[in-house]
């Protein structure tokens, strides 16, 4: 089956009501690549040129992170509690074990480009070039190559058990294996010039996998109901898809990408685990990955140092208690009034549910709201090094 979306159509004509992907300030102007979640307020994105930045409030505000390396990082995993991986290109590897406070160098034993990274447990795998796949056995402190027998970049990986997992990756490459990495069979994907850029599956049997051709500004997403036996294909015209990304409970599923030569994005949405996708309004830089750590919430990244934001409910926004903080009267009218542990220097961000900021204020005790409609709000206060989140309501 093909479908046809254009850009514009994807931009102008087709939204869905409360799910607005919305820009946040990450700071930076280089390529994002990947980014992964611990819990929906505690973060890590990861780009060209080594950069690395963080958030612990949802996303409505990004801080630096430093590598130590100026390699581009191309995939970046969670592990457990503080802990995350990085990879990327010329066989870098990093770890960090505090969230992102700093970070170290774990040997690969390989020089090939690393692409993508998935955590299974105690096993961690890696993707690469020239058919690359790397496993460590012990959350990712030593490596092994495992024999693919091809030469394709694999780009990412995924699996649905503790033996059985897919990687896909160009000229149409989709891969399986059945005893956890130790041994990999092909599978038909039906094209052999599509790059395929990305997997999910939302059960043991039920598969999607995203991709397109940059030279003809394609994209293909490509669905299984049988554990990859068979797949079938939707075309759409006039974008390439980069990433993939599903609520914990499979009931939304985003795929993001956009237009190569414009350089301007697109967001796909499936309520149907990949049955059928509609478009979703964006208005960005292209979208290379997405993340959504919890049903309502979840964030993707691209190039220019875009970070966007979809928020339709308050998760991730739980109240942050590192400050003593009051906001009076809450609900209210619009007026809202500020007391408690603040130093002599501090600011208020104030956001909507979306991530969208409607007022800066520093060293003021009052929020002003009466000009902007009646609902919710989020206000992050930063008073010296700590950080205290509180939801406004306008009545």
């Amino acid at each position: 089956m093909k479908l046809f979306l254009t850009l514009s159509l994807a931009l102008a004509t087709l939204s869905v009501v409360g799910q607005t992907f919305s820009p946040q300030n990450s700071g930076v102007t280089s390529q994002l690549n990947a980014l992964d979640f611990s819990s929906p307020s505690v973060g890590i994105v990861v780009g060209n040129s080594g950069v690395i930045r963080k958030t612990t409030n949802s996303g409505l505000t990004w801080t630096a992170s430093s590598s130590g390396v100026m390699n581009d990082l191309t995939g970046i995993a969670h592990v457990s509690g503080s802990t995350y991986l990085a990879v990327g290109k010329a066989g870098i590897i990093l770890k960090t074990t505090n969230g992102g406070t700093s970070w170290s160098t774990v040997n690969s034993g390989t020089t090939n480009d690393l692409t993508g990274i998935f955590v299974n447990g105690l096993s961690v795998y890696v993707t690469g070039v020239n058919g690359t796949i790397l496993v460590s056995a012990n959350s990712g402190n030593a490596w092994t190559a495992t024999n693919t027998g091809i030469s394709f970049k694999l780009n990412k990986i995924y699996f649905v058990s503790e033996f059985i997992g897919y990687a896909v990756g160009d000229g149409g490459t989709i891969l399986k294996t059945t005893n956890g990495g130790q041994g990999w069979n092909f599978q038909t994907s039906g094209t052999n010039t599509h790059s395929l850029t990305d997997i999910y599956f939302t059960d043991g049997n039920t598969g999607i996998v995203s991709g397109g051709i940059t030279g003809t500004n394609e994209a293909i997403i490509l669905r299984t109901t049988n554990a990859g036996s068979v797949w079938t294909s939707d075309d759409f015209a006039g974008a390439v898809l980069n990433g993939l990304g599903f609520y914990p409970d499979n009931s939304l599923g985003f795929a993001v990408g956009g237009s190569f030569p414009a350089n301007t994005s697109v967001i796909m949405k499936t309520t149907g685990q990949g049955a059928s996708w509609s478009p979703i309004a964006s208005s960005s830089s292209r979208q290379l990955a997405a993340c959504f750590p919890g049903n309502g919430i979840g964030y993707t990244c691209g190039l220019n140092g875009t970070i966007l934001r979809l928020a339709t409910n308050t998760a991730g926004l739980d109240e942050n208690e590192q400050l003593d903080i009051q906001i009076s009267p809450n609900p209210g009218n619009g007026i809202f009034e500020i007391s408690g542990d603040l130093s002599a220097d501090f600011s208020i961000e104030v956001s909507t549910l979306s991530g969208q900021q409607v007022l800066f204020i520093e060293n003021g005790n009052q929020i002003d709201l009466t000009s902007y409609p009646k609902g919710m709000y989020v206000a992050v206060i930063r008073s010296g090094s700590s950080v205290a989140i509180r939801k406004l309501v306008k009545e």
